[in-house]
């Protein structure tokens, strides 16, 4: 399976719920031109607390990073994520950046005994302060946009979660 076949993959679930925006240009804050693999906003708003919400999304073809293996993928994965946060997407400005197909999971998943339970607790609260979540699917809920590891902000089985509580705008400096 290709990157492109995951892409086409997850935009086709998100579809019905989502309008979705491909290959989006931002402006990084060091001035680099970076391209977002795609921007999602919720075709019905009534639930959401930010009636502008945008999602964005960088997809990784996770299976060929499980058969080659190498810590360097996934924190690199990560980096991208942290760069995409702290750019300004045309549109958009400023998003919380959702990374498709479990990224905590594959860093954490690699740890055994309580050093596991720490991470996969601490990891993803990090990813969150640094404006990234995860895009994956959760037992009973399905595909899930995720904050904080267990904050579903929209499931495709409950719709609008936490984003009825959230107003999803990128903050910086004293938080």
């Amino acid at each position: 399976m290709s990157e492109q076949s995951v892409v086409e993959d997850g935009l086709r679930l998100l579809e019905p719920h989502f309008v979705i925006h491909h290959q989006v240009p931002g402006r990084h804050f060091s001035g680099k031109q970076l391209w977002l693999d795609a921007v999602v906003q919720p075709k019905d708003v009534g639930m959401w607390k930010n009636k502008q919400a945008a999602l964005g999304i960088e997809f990784k073809d996770t299976l060929r990073y499980e058969q080659n293996y190498d810590t360097h993928d996934y924190t690199k994965w990560l980096a991208q994520c942290v760069d995409y946060s702290h750019t300004k997407w045309e549109g958009f400005g400023y998003l919380y950046i959702f990374a498709y197909g479990g990224l905590v999971q594959r860093i954490g998943g690699r740890c055994d005994g309580p050093e596991q339970d720490r991470l996969d607790w601490f990891l993803p609260h990090l990813m969150a302060q640094l404006g990234i979540g995860e895009l994956k699917v959760v037992p009973y809920h399905g595909l899930s946009f995720l904050l904080n590891g267990h904050h579903r902000v929209w499931s495709v089985s409950k719709g609008v979660e936490e984003g009825k509580r959230y107003h999803l705008k990128r903050t910086f400096g004293s938080r």
